[in-house]
């Protein structure tokens, strides 16, 4: 018994149930919504300059929230993003935007320039929340 299934962008009927779109551009498309619907600070048009400091931003405030003195780079080309300081102990944080593919993977990526020697935490922002590795002591995540 053949069943009849439509595109799932466009909605056109199927000419085989083995397939979920009827062309290559629909497949593209639907594919592009989902990655913007799941990766919200990329909308609009932003710049990836943008988006990091964006991260930066949010990674500062839930840092000052949780009791740090926090510490903002001015130049891009510093070895870490922020510099924290609480009960004496200085950590120099690199902040990363992690994305959300198509596929519903998340992908946390450490750059080539970074060297771990300038680096004592890392600071991965999602859209809902913030994970640091590794973690902060007393720091809740949102």
């Amino acid at each position: 018994m053949y069943v009849i299934k439509y595109c799932v962008q466009c909605g056109k009927q199927l000419p085989t149930s083995r397939t979920k779109y009827c062309n290559h551009q629909c497949a593209m498309d639907f594919r592009e919504a989902r990655y913007k619907r799941d990766n919200p600070t990329l909308l609009r048009g932003k710049t990836s300059a943008t988006t990091g400091a964006i991260s930066e931003l949010r990674v500062a405030v839930d840092l000052l929230a949780n009791g740090y003195d926090v510490f903002r780079s001015l130049s891009s080309s510093c070895p870490c993003d922020l510099a924290t300081l609480k009960d004496g102990k200085l950590l120099r944080i690199e902040v990363r935007t992690v994305n959300m593919s198509a596929s519903g993977n998340y992908y946390r990526s450490k750059c080539k320039r970074d060297d771990i020697n300038n680096i004592d935490v890392y600071a991965w922002v999602l859209p809902n929340e913030i994970i640091y590795e590794p973690p902060l002591t007393s720091t809740v995540t949102h």
